[in-house]
């Protein structure tokens, strides 16, 4: 197993961690689950779980892309070799 998909397995405890952390700071700051303090309590959480992933995922995203780009040129460069149909003139 590569360096970036063990990164990659490991984004999912740390999204958890970041998820629990920021719900438990929340409901012990925030004195009411209603009106603002219920929408924060559901989005920054989420907001912040999303954030610790990021650079757990940042290596996995840069491999697969790098690997769509390999296939591009290659792809290019066949294509720059094959001969090129001649269109008729009138």
């Amino acid at each position: 197993m590569s360096r970036p998909t063990l990164l990659a397995i490991l984004s999912f405890p740390a999204a958890v961690i970041g998820y629990a952390v920021t719900a438990a700071v929340l409901t012990s700051v925030l004195p009411s689950n209603e009106g603002l303090g219920g929408v924060l309590l559901i989005f920054l959480p989420l907001f912040v779980a999303a954030l610790c992933m990021v650079p757990f995922l940042i290596p996995y995203l840069d491999r697969m892309a790098k690997r769509d780009l390999e296939a591009h040129r290659a792809a290019t460069a066949a294509d720059r070799t094959r001969p090129q149909p001649e269109t008729p003139e009138d």
